[in-house]
This record gives C-alpha cells, sequence and structure tokens, in this order.
C-alpha cells in the first residue's frame, strides 16, 4: 500500500502522520525492508521518501496505511494504491484532495490526460497496477526506478 503525496518534505509528511521523530531514521529501500524483515515488534511501519519536486511518496511496509485525510489538508493532493499480491485484489486508485475523498483519479476530469492513452489489461491485477503505476508517473513528474528505490528516506514507526 503507497500514498502519493503532493508535499515535497518527507519531515512533513512525517509530521502529518504522527511518526515521532526518535521512531526515524534514514536508510534506503533495501534497507528499510531488511529492518522490517527482522524485527517481530509488529509495529506498523512506513518509508516515506522525496519522490520528485513538489511529491513524497509513503510505503507501508505491513500493508497498513494510514488515513489520507490528514495528509491533504491544506490543499494537498494525495492518490492512494492498496494492492494485496497475495489475495489478488486491488482497490480503485482513489484521490483525495483537501481532506475530501473526490472518488477516483479517473472520475476526474482534470486527470484524463493522464490515462485516456494507456491500454493495459485491467482484468488482471498486474495490468492495473502497471497502469496506476504510471498514470502516477505521469502525475508526480517521476516513475518509480532503481534510483528512487536506492534513494534515501525515512523509515518510522506508525503510531496506532
Amino acid at each position: 500500500m503507497a500514498q502519493w503525496v503532493s508535499i515535497e518534505d518527507i519531515g512533513e509528511v512525517a509530521r502529518r502522520l504522527h511518526i515521532e521523530a526518535e521512531t526515524t531514521f534514514v536508510c534506503d529501500f533495501q534497507a528499510a525492508m531488511e529492518f522490517y524483515g527482522s524485527t517481530s515488534d509488529g509495529s506498523h511501519r512506513a518509508w516515506i521518501t522525496r519522490l520528485a519536486p513538489g511529491w513524497s511518496l509513503v510505503l507501508y511496509l505491513n500493508g497498513l496505511r494510514s488515513s489520507p485525510e490528514a495528509l491533504s489538508l491544506g490543499g494537498q493532493r494525495v492518490f492512494d494504491v492498496s494492492c494485496i499480491y497475495g489475495i489478488g485484489e486491488i482497490d480503485e486508485l482513489s484521490y483525495i484532495h483537501d481532506g475530501v475523498w473526490d472518488g477516483t483519479i479517473y472520475d476526474e476530469e482534470g486527470y484524463r490526460i493522464y490515462w485516456e492513452d494507456l491500454r493495459y489489461d485491467l482484468n488482471s491485477l498486474e495490468g492495473q497496477l502497471e497502469e496506476y503505476l504510471c498514470v502516477l508517473g505521469r502525475v508526480s513528474g517521476r516513475f518509480l526506478d532503481r534510483d528512487w528505490f536506492s534513494s534515501q528516506g525515512l523509515l518510522g514507526i506508525i503510531p496506532e
């Protein structure tokens, strides 16, 4: 589960998620996954990275995500992706703006330009996820690539 957030400052994103500074440390994606895999304390963790100018990405390592309303307050935008491979389920690509769920990105006429020419197999989980990631790469100006996965981000505990 992940959220694309129109806030560039990852510290601000962490603050909005109520992540205590003393629970965070800076690391890349591989280290975040290794750390998460080595802990058995059951805490919910997120890795927050700067994605592109004006954008951050919150990747929830255990699948439990925070509500996007707090992230979107003050005129910010949040795109919410929820995909569970084990059971073959993907939710529609949600769009939240300034604390209000506006449905899916496909309901917003202003975003049509980002998806109307895509031709993925939307009957498959992989096809839907590929389309969502492509759309969000276009919206944010950056696709998830090797440089992004090796970039430094904040790994922190999300309070329950």
